[in-house]
């Protein structure tokens, strides 16, 4: 089997040759250490949206400049209802939201109003000839509208407050999100990838069993019956501490838990996984922590992931969080030479 046809084969809970391995393409340091990982069997997984977006009375702007040292962006939306701003630092999260304010609200459903979408499938298709058998394109929907504007719009403590004293806000732009998100999943399902992407960042510690329940769960269900009779699977990232959610996770409706982080980063072991959910299929993110440790602890962890799953069906080890650069090469090749010897 090729890499390709593995994680694939693992994902559709068929046999393959061995544990698949993959990491998110542009967490790759690339160069010949690369090309010595490929030839193990690493595959890259690239993810692309299946639509794109126009807007027809909506501006954005973007502003950088320098601040106690540090290079800012300010992004800006124009509307004809009202101007919103967030800001943020090269490559990390808003230090400061869009909605910051109850007449923000309006704003952004304007945006979401405003939207055209379109399908984005050649450059998936672009992507898939780059990758070849090395690798497979995802299709990445992006979080789901609560968790868009928990993370993307608002903030923790904005969100929590809101939650609190003005719920009516929050409900009304989650439900016009939904309505659109309709429209991004019936792209992704005629789009030419085989797996697509609910980029929920889920950890229980921020979401809550409650708002998963009425938030997330039911969309869920909502986009897997999209997909019915497209033969593609939904994956939902969940990356966080998961314990509290466990049985909730359960009684969910998708295909594949993605990115799952075991102990001893996670608050979940593999074999705890395994049980509880026995119906999706596991496709990991390695513990991030261990990467640093020595060869002999990187590779009894990657045993015991191994021997926890208990099968090579519905398994895959997954890279999805940045691997410290000087360690890379190092920690990536003792996971390979593991994965073959026992996997």
């Amino acid at each position: 089997m090729n890499a390709r046809e593995r994680i694939l084969a693992a994902m559709a809970w068929e046999e393959p040759d061995q544990v698949p391995w993959t990491i998110y393409d542009a967490l790759s340091i690339g160069g010949a250490a690369e090309r010595e990982m490929r030839d193990m069997g690493l595959c890259m997984i690239r993810r692309c949206a299946a639509h794109q977006t126009e807007h027809c009375q909506v501006e954005f702007d973007q502003v950088e400049y320098e601040e106690s040292g540090r290079r800012l962006s300010r992004h800006i939306i124009r509307t004809p209802v009202g101007e919103v701003s967030c800001v943020q630092a090269a490559g990390g999260w808003p230090m400061e939201h869009y909605i910051k304010r109850s007449e923000d609200y309006a704003v952004m459903e304007f945006v979401w109003r405003d939207a055209i979408h379109r399908d984005n499938y050649q450059a998936i298709r672009e992507a898939q000839e780059a990758l070849g058998d090395e690798g497979l394109v995802i299709v990445r929907v992006g979080k789901g509208p609560l968790l868009e504007i928990l993370y993307g719009m608002m903030g923790l403590e904005r969100f929590s407050i809101d939650l609190y004293e003005r719920p009516e806000l929050i409900d009304s732009l989650y439900d016009l999100m939904v309505q659109r998100y309709d429209e991004f999943y019936d792209l992704a399902a005629e789009s030419p990838a085989e797996i697509l992407q609910a980029a929920d960042n889920i950890t229980a510690d921020v979401v809550g069993l409650e708002r998963y329940r009425r938030y997330c769960m039911p969309l869920y269900e909502r986009h897997m019956r999209r997909l019915v009779g497209t033969g593609k699977r939904l994956v939902v990232h969940m990356d966080g501490l998961l314990r509290s959610l466990i049985g909730a996770i359960g009684e969910s409706c998708f295909d594949v838990l993605e990115a799952f982080t075991p102990a001893p980063m996670g608050d979940v072991t593999v074999r705890e996984a395994r049980q509880a959910w026995s119906d999706k299929a596991l496709w990991l993110n390695f513990p991030g922590s261990v990467h640093i440790q020595k060869d002999e602890a990187i590779a009894d962890q990657t045993r015991q992931l191994i021997e926890e799953a208990g099968d090579k069906r519905g398994f895959a080890i997954g890279i999805t969080e940045d691997i410290p650069p000087d360690h890379w090469a190092r920690s990536m090749r003792v996971i390979g030479r593991t994965i073959r010897e026992v996997g």
